[in-house]
């Protein structure tokens, strides 16, 4: 075989093994002519004079995401006041109520997240890793509001934070317009949303106390649409049968969330059957990976060089 053949096999991601080419004595044979990597710019399916996509070209999705945003943290706004309102009546369920409702509505911008710094872990922030734990000062926003609403099922316990959480979806509504938004996030972002779902809420780990991860998923669905629309026009131009799979994916993953309410609210995501639960944890699987191909499609860096297959070069 000769140097020519040095190693037998590549490990691939998802644990598939690919042969090498071992044996292949031929330099012209179809072995040692099998194809380069494939560049970014190669998954581009239409024919014709398709220019790259530039930085540039994101400039109006990421202006019609921040329009998104600002209009949801209007809204999650009002969330918070009634949630305000209700602890200091003491009405526990209607606190509840109201904090389902602006916790799925701040899932709703969640492609923004990179872009908000500190902001968001004062509205977002987990208490894992915080020295202290749940005592900790630095421990604030919506899930110490969901501590204090189901853990200690105490509408005292959340009127001082959630005040400070008012404060803070404030002065995040302000600085919209100024937030920027990097092009390769945010078309990272087209499939990482729900991908982050699928790891943080569907585990139970990002809302432990009130099982919310249902209502996550659905804002988190709805924005992972909004970013998916925006992008649209980059990506019908130069692969459309990925738009329709996706929308095809996200369709079928809506449906089956619609399912699952009872009388026109989402149940805990711990009281759903354990069938239900894989099948929902499945789709949003099924999303991701369909959503996965589209930050290649108008990835914005420049194209990365043509290389050779590993196994095919000449030995010097």
């Amino acid at each position: 075989m000769g140097s020519r053949c040095a190693v037998a096999v590549l490990v691939l991601a998802g644990g598939l093994m690919l042969g090498s080419g071992c044996g292949s004595k031929d330099p012209n044979s179809s072995a040692a002519r099998q194809a380069p990597a494939a560049t970014v710019a190669s998954r581009v399916i239409l024919t014709g004079n398709i220019p790259r996509v530039r930085p540039a070209d994101f400039r109006g999705p990421t202006a019609v995401y921040r329009r998104h945003v600002r209009a949801t943290l209007k809204v999650m706004l009002g969330d918070v006041a009634r949630l305000r309102a209700a602890a200091a009546a003491g009405d526990l369920t209607g606190a509840r109520r109201a904090w389902l409702a602006a916790d799925e509505r701040y899932a709703e911008i969640g492609a923004a997240y990179g872009a908000f710094g500190a902001l968001d872990a004062a509205i977002n922030g987990r208490v894992g890793g915080l020295p202290g734990g749940e005592r900790s000062a630095r421990f604030t926003g919506l899930h110490r509001v969901e501590l204090a609403l189901w853990d200690r099922r105490s509408t005292r316990d959340a009127v001082a934070p959630a005040a400070r959480l008012a404060r803070d979806v404030g002065r995040l509504r302000t600085h919209v317009g100024r937030i920027a938004i990097d092009p390769l996030e945010y078309a990272l972002r087209a499939h990482e949303v729900l991908e982050d779902t699928l790891h943080l809420q569907l585990s139970g780990q990002a809302s432990p106390w009130s099982g919310a991860a249902l209502t996550a998923l659905r804002g988190n669905l709805r924005g992972t649409r909004v970013v998916l629309d925006s992008l649209r026009p980059l990506l019908v131009r130069r692969n459309p049968a990925i738009v329709v799979r996706a929308e095809r994916a996200l369709a079928q993953l809506g449906r089956a969330v619609r399912e699952t309410e009872q009388r026109g609210t989402l149940p805990r995501w711990d009281a759903l059957a354990q069938r239900g639960r894989e099948r929902l944890a499945g789709l949003t699987a099924a999303a991701v990976e369909r959503l996965a191909y589209v930050p290649d499609i108008v990835d914005p860096r420049p194209a990365r060089p043509v290389q050779r297959a590993f196994g095919n070069q000449e030995a010097r």
